[in-house]
């Protein structure tokens, strides 16, 4: 699996200017004092994967105090596959609102969640970052919340209507072969019956040969 490589923001929150974040190594932690940038570095990351925000405008520096420094900004996520090849993901605030790129390509954001995907980055499960509060969040959820969660992490939640209708084949299966094994049972028994039937028959059939041979001798003997 690849990893996050490099970070390019421009004039994204307290970001001014063109910034280059890493490279990263696929452990890395990020310490500085309180107003560093800690968070908005993380709002970058959440923000090029695909996060709502609630004002795109104020991402622009210097925009939450009505002196913005541009009309847009942008954050570009570098992604090194394992085989060495660069892939880059960019999102835009514009005039016009959010604008995508796949290596370097305007896209949809349809196209681009489904890049995404293909590097294991799922939106809609938020599958990509935990945030502080969150893991006692996870905890304190009951179990039935908690598998909801891993369900929609891990996407099962999409098979669930193949699964229904699996499980319902599955359950026609098992009335069948029970059906089949019951007129089975049924025909076994009645063969048993029949053999019992044919017997009897063939018995019958010998004792009366026998008693008609009987007679035959005893009628030759006395006529002689």
């Amino acid at each position: 699996m690849g990893m996050l490589h490099t970070l390019d923001l421009e004039n994204f929150k307290s970001y001014k200017g063109k910034q280059v974040i890493g490279p990263f190594k696929r452990f890395t932690a990020i310490i500085g004092p309180n107003g560093s940038g800690k968070s908005n570095l993380m709002d970058a990351i959440s923000f090029v994967l695909g996060e709502k925000a609630t004002s795109l405008r104020d991402l622009i520096h210097g925009a939450p105090v009505g002196k913005p420094v541009s009309n847009r900004c942008s954050v570009t996520l570098n992604y090194k596959e394992d085989d060495g090849r660069m892939r880059s993901f960019t999102r835009s605030v514009t005039n016009a609102g959010s604008e995508f790129r796949v290596d370097g390509k305007v896209v949809t954001v349809q196209q681009y969640n489904h890049e995404m995907e293909s590097i294991q980055i799922f939106i809609k499960a938020k599958n990509f970052l935990v945030y502080q509060g969150q893991i006692m969040s996870i905890a304190m959820k009951n179990p039935k919340e908690r598998t909801a969660l891993f369900e929609e992490i891990s996407r099962s939640c999409e098979l669930q209507a193949e699964y229904d209708r699996l499980k319902v084949e599955l359950q026609k299966a098992e009335d069948d072969a029970q059906q089949n094994m019951n007129k089975r049972r049924g025909i076994a028994q009645e063969k048993r019956e029949a053999k019992l039937e044919r017997d009897e028959a063939e018995k019958y059939q010998h004792l009366k040969d026998d008693l008609v041979s009987s007679v035959v001798l005893n009628f030759r003997f006395f006529s002689t």
